[in-house]
């Protein structure tokens, strides 16, 4: 990608202070017979992150770094007429990620372990009414890898609210999706360069491998 001048990443990814953020890899997201799969979304592009996701989980459990999940979990009592009219679609079958349903779970080959925090949320925002900023506070994480779907919905709303709470958020291009693909590109330049840094997950690696 086209980086912006002047915006080198530079930061040290300590591996007590850096943890990977895994954003929604639901079924009613990603598989052909989720939500929306059966709504006819060309899921192709969400789908091919898989290896490269289950990749980057590898490496971090490999060396004993936080790997944090989010779920999304839309119940009647948390949606409002605000939030399922979000569009016109969604507001007349609201009917995504339901609680207990297998859509709602996470893909089985990127299930977190025992102990990894699974964050349930029910905005876009993973920090928004949940204990994510505890999570990583009590971790002493100042470094936030982001990882998931979708690129313009979740990801973005939650690697900006990241930023603006000072950690050094790193959105990983090749670990993250949407089906709207339109949206794709243009979230990740605009986040390099106003917000965080974009970086491919072969970066992040090297950058980990070469401070630890």
């Amino acid at each position: 990608m086209d980086r912006q001048t002047g915006k080198t990443f530079k930061n040290k990814l300590l591996i007590k202070k850096t943890a990977l953020l895994v954003i929604d890899m639901q079924n009613d997201f990603i598989s052909n017979e989720g939500y929306l799969g059966k709504k006819g979304q060309n899921l192709e592009a969400v789908q091919k992150t898989i290896p490269a996701i289950q990749s980057m989980i590898g490496h971090f459990r490999r060396n004993g770094m936080k790997v944090i999940y989010t779920q999304t979990v839309h119940h009647k009592y948390t949606n409002t007429e605000n939030w399922v009219s979000r569009t016109s679609q969604k507001s007349l079958d609201p009917s995504i990620c339901r609680p207990n349903t297998w859509g709602a779970e996470i893909l089985e080959e990127l299930k977190p372990l025992e102990d990894e925090p699974v964050v349930v949320k029910h905005r876009y925002d993973a920090f928004l009414d949940t204990d994510m900023h505890l999570i990583l506070r009590a971790a002493g994480i100042e470094n936030l890898v982001i990882v998931g779907t979708q690129t313009n919905l979740c990801v973005d709303t939650t690697a900006r609210r990241a930023y603006m709470m000072d950690y050094v958020t790193i959105v990983v291009e090749d670990c993250v999706s949407t089906p709207e693909i339109e949206f794709h590109r243009p979230m990740l330049d605009n986040f390099q360069k106003n917000f965080g840094y974009v970086m491919s997950s072969r970066e992040i690696i090297e950058k980990l491998k070469e401070l630890n």
